[in-house]
């Protein structure tokens, strides 16, 4: 097979948050990172006498957790005070992410999670001796996520 040469640049992708999965901030112009980790599925096993091997069935998936990381800013329509704001709501706020690797236009693959919790929020941290921007990071606990074809421009 010829190598590919439809690879996607990451680094012009989407990123965006909302609280409510309606209305979104686009957080690209400071988010670095978006990792989503977990969703794998269950799995059991038996063993019976008869056999060495085992007797395997697959099950539901597992939920997933949604990493963004950041550039800090104290603007209060940036990611952080956003963030910030689900985190510390009494009971916990909700949080949706969604991102598109190839920038979010019309026929991109976009990626939106479902509605999840922010599990994690980093306060920031200062260093005396760094030279470059403050960098945090933030966690959504969800159930799933959904790849569509993006119909009307993120």
């Amino acid at each position: 097979m010829a190598q590919t040469t439809d690879s996607i640049w990451g680094g012009a992708a989407y990123v965006g948050i909302s609280s409510d999965g309606a209305a979104w901030t686009e957080i690209g112009s400071h988010g670095m990172k978006v990792t989503p980790e977990g969703g794998d599925r269950r799995v059991g096993e038996v063993y019976v006498f008869d056999s060495e091997d085992p007797i395997t069935k697959v099950g539901k998936k597992n939920a997933r957790d949604t990493r963004v990381d950041f550039v800090y800013t104290e603007i209060a329509a940036d990611a952080f005070e956003v963030v910030r704001a689900q985190f510390e709501a009494a009971g916990g706020g909700t949080l949706y992410v969604r991102w598109s690797p190839n920038g979010g236009a019309i026929g991109d693959a976009g990626y939106t999670t479902d509605l999840g919790y922010v599990s994690d929020l980093r306060y920031p941290e200062v260093d005396s001796e760094a030279d470059g921007p403050i960098v945090t990071y933030f966690v959504v606990h969800h159930g799933a996520l959904t790849r569509s074809i993006i119909a009307t421009a993120w």
